[in-house]
């Protein structure tokens, strides 16, 4: 059986599997993230925090479907790689979906909210979504329990304190927004190529002794 059918066999059952309460949590969450910008006095940039942090916190709803409770109990007639990329695909892309017409929905009631290219913008929260994916899908390929979900909002938790401690033209997030790319802004596509690499490894079929 090729790869591409057995992923269709596959879709509906992990669909039924995958915890989507999270999603659907994070998904308001990340709506009523916007109202101060939108309920307070316009200013440039005032939505780009709570862009960001709705990124952070769809990608932390992703990691639930991470886990695969099934594989440490069971011989499961698929290949890992290909259940988590499948988990990976079915959350992520309503997850994207969510941030995109949030994203256009603050630009139609305000430009002015949201300062600076739209791609840099985009690159900023592809990374704070990735973040936590990333670290849960390592966790996940060690052990296939809630706290492998978890350990993705606490990574991100730490990585986004962390950067918080950097001012001025260090910070990852200058106030107010700059037109142009700091040193520090360069580091957001090798944080994109990290986070990719990293799911890349950890979403491999793990070989059991």
């Amino acid at each position: 059986m090729s790869v591409f059918r057995l992923g269709l066999l596959l879709v509906r059952p992990l669909a039924r599997a995958v915890p989507w309460w999270p999603l659907a949590a994070a998904a308001a969450l990340a709506a009523l993230s916007q109202l101060p910008a939108l309920l307070a006095e316009p200013a440039p940039g005032l939505a780009l925090p709570g862009l960001r942090l709705a990124a952070a916190g769809l990608g932390a709803a992703v990691c639930f479907a991470m886990p695969d409770r099934m594989a440490s109990t069971v011989m499961a007639p698929s290949p890992r790689w290909l259940r988590q990329w499948l988990r990976v695909a079915l959350t992520l892309l309503p997850a994207a979906v969510v941030w995109a017409l949030l994203y256009r929905a603050v630009v139609a009631v305000g430009g002015r909210l949201v300062a600076g290219p739209a791609g840099y913008l985009t690159l900023q929260a592809a990374v704070c979504g990735l973040t936590p994916l990333a670290a849960a899908a390592v966790a996940a390929r060690y052990r296939d329990e809630l706290s492998a979900a978890l350990t993705g909002p606490l990574v991100a938790g730490v990585a986004l304190v962390g950067t918080l401690f950097f001012t001025g033209t260090r910070s990852p997030w200058p106030i107010p927004a700059q037109p142009g790319w700091t040193v520090a802004q360069l580091c957001w596509p090798v944080a994109l190529a990290v986070n990719a690499a990293v799911l890349l490894f950890a979403n491999r079929d793990v070989f059991r002794s």
